[in-house]
């Protein structure tokens, strides 16, 4: 019975504890002080706010694990994803005189870009001013003659994720018979027809001896600004 008699008067004395009155006062060099007891005869009762709450969301949590599981998610099945270049075909001869070469790119698992990813094309290791496009279906216009290389990265959210291996190919001079065809005939070259009667085309405009300029690209809204 004593025992249960001091236990109860600990609590009363916890809970007296609790909602004590806060005393303050100035000390003799300016420093405010405050305590649940007047320790200064100048000690006086200080006003304080009462506490605030705030009611709290019990779903709010799980809500923001389930954001965060869809968003990984995501990042996930893109990374999984490969991108692989129909065209050009490795070891490829275009014959065009605009120099114009088609591109197209698929991913793997879906024929379309999904939500967040993007491709960044390399021409010679550099990327084509348009990339990042939601384009996997291009035209690459004012490839000089030579030997290029071309490579395609699947970006999400601006992160790239994969790169295909660089193809090369080539851009050739047009064939005196046909020089403005842009089909491909059995011998690999696109862009020569063996067809006779094709007249050939006088060279583009301030392209010296009929070389191509800077490359450009084409997505069907005419050729774009050369790369730098």
């Amino acid at each position: 019975m004593k025992t249960s008699i001091a236990l109860l008067l600990l609590a009363l004395a916890a809970v007296g504890t609790a909602h004590a009155d806060i005393y303050t006062w100035v000390d003799a060099q300016g420093v405010r002080h405050y305590s649940d007891s007047a320790k200064s005869q100048g000690a006086k009762r200080a006003n304080l706010p009462g506490l605030q709450t705030v009611d709290g969301n019990p779903d709010a949590l799980q809500e923001l694990q389930a954001a965060s599981d869809r968003a990984r998610s995501r990042k996930n099945n893109a990374e999984s994803r490969m991108p692989t270049l129909v065209s050009p075909e490795p070891e490829q001869t275009f014959r065009d005189a605009r120099g114009i070469v088609p591109v197209s790119v698929e991913i793997s698992g879906s024929p379309e870009l999904r939500d967040g990813e993007q491709i960044t094309y390399y021409l010679d290791g550099s990327p084509i001013p348009q990339s990042p496009t939601d384009d996997t279906q291009l035209s690459l216009g004012n490839v000089p003659r030579g030997t290029h290389t071309l490579s395609a990265a699947l970006l999400y959210q601006g992160t790239e994720l994969r790169r295909t291996e660089p193809v090369t190919f080539y851009m050739k001079p047009p064939s005196a018979i046909s020089p403005l065809n842009s089909g491909q005939n059995a011998g690999g070259d696109a862009g020569n027809s063996d067809s006779p009667g094709t007249s050939t085309a006088a060279p583009a405009a301030g392209n010296v001896g009929g070389a191509p300029s800077t490359p450009r690209l084409n997505t069907g809204g005419g050729l774009a600004a050369p790369p730098s």
